[in-house]
């Protein structure tokens, strides 16, 4: 039987969580976001977390590649229909979390 050394294990383990385990989270993660009987801040806690993973709330996903002046007609379509989309996503989640919630009460209700 060999003895594994500290780092040896510590990188087994790094591969392990680098493959089995950002799987598992990301399964657990979509699975909240799923689960229309999850409470909505968990839901948008894990809609956040997957966003934020694939890269979606760095400021450079919130940047176009070029400034608009220097875009073509295409690309300027293209980046306000992904504006748009993502305005819609944003929107329907928004409303999800509405309905979810249910009657309020109170002043603003």
């Amino acid at each position: 039987m060999t003895k594994k050394s500290a780092d040896g294990t510590r990188r087994e383990l790094i591969e392990r969580i680098r493959t089995e385990g950002v799987e598992a989270a990301y399964g657990a993660a979509l699975d909240v976001c799923r689960d229309k009987k999850a409470p909505a801040p968990a839901r948008a806690t894990a809609a956040t977390t997957i966003f934020r993973v694939a890269g979606y709330m760095s400021a450079a996903a919130e940047e176009p590649d070029k400034p608009p002046h220097e875009m073509t007609a295409a690309e300027l379509q293209a980046f306000i229909r992904a504006g748009e989309a993502r305005i819609a996503d944003l929107q329907a989640v928004t409303e999800e979390q509405v309905d979810e919630a249910g009657p309020q009460t109170g002043i603003y209700a």
